[in-house]
């Protein structure tokens, strides 16, 4: 029997859901097994079921009565509310908990303390597989699903350092693979409830009742040791899970867990190619990279490394129109791409274009020849061969039977003199009482193709041309559709608009709206066919954590063969659409970022008064660190080196690059640069109207110089040393670093800086940031759709 935990009615067991009203039914077994199944928890939720245990207590599945919702409620029973401090500081920590925003993080509805002091946390439910149970049973899942898990994981974890939240407790247990829509790893973070903030006087790796936050298989180093962690404790924890989800293995092996966790503490890991040899060097490094002991040498984020990760699986893969396609993988190297030509109803066999009709002969065995008095021999016979045969019966004809041969064979017919003659290497053939038979070969090839012919002729006259039919939608009201160079029209009040024609082929589409990118595509139709294309247009303008402009995909020149070393070679480089900051990140904005975070305010010890004086300046004295965070919280991401010098250089009218934002002469008053640095003056965002990019990007060529997201690297192509070349330690820096140098603010002037400068480091005070995000972003997408854009 099973029962309906909702409105408590019984029914057979062949039945999974109450037909009254639709809630998952329980076996009645397992309701007297735990006293808590139907037990209603804070007035709100029913448990359902049993669904998890660990060391922190239990997981039931629930529904909230009011909202008939199901969610996941974990009881902490490890925790003890017998004080106010421990009551006080779980609520603190399940509050920061709830307020990670990021679609991988699995969500915390409520929270608090149940009858007889139980504290619970009320969270989304996800139905998928444990990361854990899918290492398990796959062994191995490949770089380039590793890295898609991986890259998911760390949003979440990238989402939770910018709050000051560290996971502390991340393995596969922690982490579910679901399906979403067409997503089928879909990853959803859980058990952020238990996480401590960083800003909490005295973390340390015990609670103060006494157990251990974290899986010991998976800790870091530092938090082994008992010491203060941060958010590269996490980066070790998914590293490890990245090598177990390329190999299978752990990097540590040992007799025992506590000889495995002193190799932790006093080995290197094992590296990763001596267990799967078929794993990239690159992707090796990037493992090992992010497994460091010591976490100053380690990956610095998870962010970076989920980012190296996607880069060295990117080492060999398919480009189409500038943009990844598919990466290939040992699978799928092999595979080729195959063309089929099918028919449809009522649609004439295609031949070839030539004067040579081709068959495939059908393979026969076993068969006799018929004698001169056999019936059979009335009927015509092409050769003594295998006799071709169309493989369409419900023509106009049928074919004659095949004579014989024991190996299928092609035979070519090919027309000479309006005659037919055997394919090359294909004679004919006398036999005793048969005499010569070449008439009979001409004449049953004649028929074959004056049969062929007729087939075409059945299947064409009288055949009304069949219309293609392609339908555009998703492009705002009014916009222009042109198909090949030609205006057609434009968009619907719904944004749709349908192009018809009886000529099938290649179409060159084109959407154009002002104040939007053009769309253009181009799509193949066949006669008859119905397709459908999204023509969402992307606006050059959006309001997304502060106003951002379009930087259209496509080629742009990078570098500079005439300055610096370190600008060359100059090259080519594609990139999709993405969106960048049109200004910098002033110190307002960031005051919110700071209030919202708990995080400190930067200190500028040239003017204590800059950050809170002045609101609309660029913010100043961040480390690359806090500059990333900032782009988190703000669901955006700091701009890579290439992004940057494209929305600053390229004139993509003109499809040339300029040394400055605005031209190419320094001019004096076209931004704001030749600061003293000991003094330095820095204007509100956009003072410098001329200061602006070919985009309308402003301030890229003077006020603050910025982060961007890229380590200190040779361009391909350059052989000239560089110590700092690789340095782990600096990340490049862009634009004007106000030091009285017009050269340093040029589009292509690459220098570096610290990632985490010393307190005293007085350049600190003259770096700031400005974001970006790919337009294709899902939060961005929902954002525009929201608007209306």
């Amino acid at each position: 029997m099973k029962r309906c935990p909702k409105c408590e009615k019984t029914y057979d067991r062949t039945v999974e859901f109450c037909p009254a009203d639709g809630t998952s039914l329980v076996p009645v077994n397992k309701t007297k097994a735990d006293p808590l199944l139907g037990h209603v928890l804070a007035n709100r939720y029913r448990l359902i079921e049993k669904i998890g245990e660990g060391g922190m207590g239990a997981v039931y599945k629930a529904i909230h009565l009011r909202m008939d919702r199901v969610c996941a409620i974990k009881l902490l029973t490890s925790i003890s509310s017998d004080t106010e401090a421990a009551l006080e500081r779980f609520n603190r920590e399940a509050r920061m908990a709830s307020r990670i925003d990021n679609p991988h993080a699995v969500t915390i509805y409520d929270f608090g303390e149940a009858e007889g002091g139980m504290l619970y946390l009320a969270m989304e439910y996800v139905e998928g597989k444990l990361l854990t149970r899918l290492i398990s049973e796959q062994g191995k899942l490949g770089p380039a699903r590793a890295a898609h898990i991986a890259a998911q994981i760390s949003e979440a974890l990238t989402a939770a350092h910018a709050l000051g939240i560290i996971h502390r407790d991340l393995k596969p247990d922690n982490i579910m693979v679901t399906r979403k829509g067409a997503e089928a790893d879909y990853v959803k973070v859980l058990d952020f409830g238990i996480a401590k903030t960083v800003a909490e006087d005295g973390a340390d790796n015990l609670t103060r009742t006494g157990f251990v936050l974290g899986t010991p298989a998976y800790m870091s180093p530092e938090q082994l040791s008992g010491e203060r962690v941060d958010g590269r404790s996490d980066v070790y924890s998914l590293a490890i899970i990245v090598y177990e989800m390329l190999s299978g293995r752990m990097p540590f092996e040992g007799d025992n867990p506590q000889a495995i966790m002193v190799k932790r503490l006093m080995s290197d890991p094992i590296p990763l190619r001596s267990v799967d040899s078929s794993i990239s060097d690159s992707i090796e490094q990037v493992v090992m990279d992010a497994l460091a002991r010591d976490r100053n040498a380690r990956t610095p984020s998870t962010e970076a490394f989920a980012s190296a990760l996607n880069a060295a699986l990117q080492v060999g893969t398919q480009v189409l129109n500038v943009r990844v396609t598919s990466a290939l993988t040992d699978e799928g190297a092999a595979l080729g791409t195959q063309e089929w030509v099918t028919l449809g109803d009522g649609e004439a066999p295609r031949l070839p274009s030539s004067d040579t009709v081709s068959f495939q002969a059908e393979p026969e065995s076993d068969r006799s020849l018929p004698g001169p008095d056999d019936p059979s021999s009335a009927q015509p016979t092409a050769f003594d061969t295998d006799q071709a045969r169309p493989e369409r019966t419900d023509g106009p004809f049928e074919a004659a039977p095949a004579s014989v041969n024991t190996s299928p064979q092609r035979e070519q017919l090919t027309l000479e003199d309006g005659l037919p003659v055997p394919a090359p290497g294909i004679s004919s053939v006398e036999r005793p009482g048969r005499g010569k038979r070449l008439g009979l070969v001409a004449a049953s090839a004649a028929v074959l193709v004056i049969a062929a012919l007729a087939a075409i002729l059945y299947f064409t006259l009288d055949r009304a041309p069949r219309r293609f039919t392609v339908a555009l939608r998703g492009a705002p009201p009014g916009s222009e559709v042109f198909v090949n160079n030609e205006r057609r029209g434009v968009t619907a009040a719904d944004g749709t608009f349908k192009i018809e024609g009886e000529d099938p082929g290649e179409l060159a589409v084109r959407v154009s709206q002002t104040g939007f990118a053009d769309f253009t595509t181009t799509v193949g139709v066949k006669e008859g066919e119905e397709k459908t294309v999204e023509s969402n247009l992307l606006p050059f303008n959006v309001e997304y954590s502060g106003r951002m402009i379009l930087i259209p995909a496509g080629e742009f020149l990078m570098g500079d063969d005439n300055h610096e070393p370190n600008e060359a070679p100059a090259h080519k480089v594609a990139l999709p659409d993405f969106y960048i900051d049109k200004f910098e990140v002033t110190n307002g904005q960031y005051r919110k970022f700071c209030d919202q975070t708990r995080r400190p305010y930067p200190s500028n010890a040239w003017d204590p008064t800059y950050f809170a004086g002045n609101p609309d300046s660029p913010v100043l004295g961040v480390s690359w660190d806090d500059a990333t965070a900032y782009a988190t919280w703000a669901g955006k991401r700091l701009p890579r080196e290439d992004e940057w010098e494209k929305a600053a250089s390229w004139d993509r009218a003109t499809l040339t690059k300029r040394m400055w934002p605005w031209g190419n002469s320094p001019g004096q008053g076209n931004a704001n640069i030749n600061h003293n640095p000991q003094t330095p003056q820095f204007a509100p965002v956009g003072t410098y109207p001329r200061d602006a990019s070919p985009y309308g990007v402003m301030d890229m060529g003077g006020n603050a110089a910025e982060w961007v997201d890229s380590y200190y690297l040779p361009y391909e192509g350059n052989g000239r040393p560089d110590p700092q070349y690789g340095n782990k330690n600096f990340r490049v820096v862009r634009g004007g670093f106000s030091t009285g140098n017009d050269s340093d603010a040029r589009t292509t002037s690459r220098l570096t800086h610290p990632w985490q400068p010393k307190e005293g480091d007085k350049a600190r005070w003259l770096v700031g940031f400005r974001c970006a995000v790919p337009a294709d972003d899902p939060r961005l997408q929902e954002s525009l759709r929201a608007t209306g854009n």
